[in-house]
């Protein structure tokens, strides 16, 4: 697109997501090569080096067939379409829809200073999260990614499993004093 920017463009991905390889931790740049030296440099005493083994699968990954990425981002994309419209009309919450990731933030503001029906006060979002947790819901809260007070929604897991969540978090708002 703009080739007078090569030389001070870097791209840096990994295969965790989109191959669905969590876990084995292996990602890859592309740039100037004497930037690509200097984080070898930098990375050389910080981390271990990945595996034969999983070079050799983020290679057979990338060089792979590429449908079922594009299959995969469809159904997120579907998730998403649907659970976003849902926990907005939640009384109390508020989330834009993501435009990269597969979980959405949900502002959980509104929440802050009612009441449970045990009678305690949600005083931040680790009292909404906790609060959920007992109607059947698990989420992390926002505060792990300095983003308080939201708490963070998956749409990884099917849409059935979604729905029941939004239902759950649904009448967990209509209890709340």
């Amino acid at each position: 697109m703009a080739p007078e920017l090569a030389g001070r463009t870097l791209t840096v991905n990994g295969v965790s997501k989109t191959y669905a390889m969590t876990g084995w931790r292996l990602g890859y740049g592309a740039g100037p090569a004497e930037l690509i030296r200097g984080m070898a440099r930098l990375q050389a005493q910080s981390s271990l080096h990945p595996s034969s083994v999983s070079q050799a699968a983020a290679v057979a990954a990338l060089n792979g067939p590429q449908e079922i990425v594009r299959e995969r981002c469809a159904i997120f994309q579907a998730r998403r379409d649907a659970l976003v419209p849902r926990l907005g009309a939640i009384r109390g919450l508020a989330c834009t829809l993501p435009e990269g990731a597969f979980y959405v933030y949900v502002s959980c503001a509104g929440w802050i200073g009612r009441r449970t029906p045990q009678g305690n006060m949600l005083e931040n979002d680790a009292d909404v999260t906790a609060y959920l947790l007992e109607s059947g819901v698990a989420l992390p809260n926002g505060a792990g990614y300095g983003l308080s007070p939201y708490f963070r929604v998956s749409f990884a897991a099917a849409q059935d499993y979604l729905d029941r969540a939004c239902d759950r978090i649904e009448a967990a708002a209509g209890k709340l004093e």
